[in-house]
């Protein structure tokens, strides 16, 4: 799955350079956009602090990152 992941990243990516796309609101807990904790891959629904793949690869490229549960963004700020 891991391949599949970072093609993934690489496609949002590219879509966000296309598009001039400076911020993100993605999933946490999700694999590829957790932005501070993900499940650990062992279907046991543990968490662990870390960023997912998508996640990590946009804010690497300056891409700001947020995640659903933000507060800043359900608060509408």
């Amino acid at each position: 799955m891991t391949a599949a992941y970072l093609r993934g990243a690489e496609c949002a990516l590219a879509t966000a350079r296309r598009y001039g796309i400076t911020a993100a609101i993605l999933k946490q807990r999700s694999p590829s956009c957790g932005s501070t904790c993900i499940y650990d891959g062992t279907h046991s629904r543990r968490l662990v602090a870390g960023r997912g793949v998508t996640a990590a690869l946009l804010r690497r490229h300056g891409v700001t990152v947020w995640s659903e549960e933000d507060k800043r963004i359900t608060n509408g700020r």
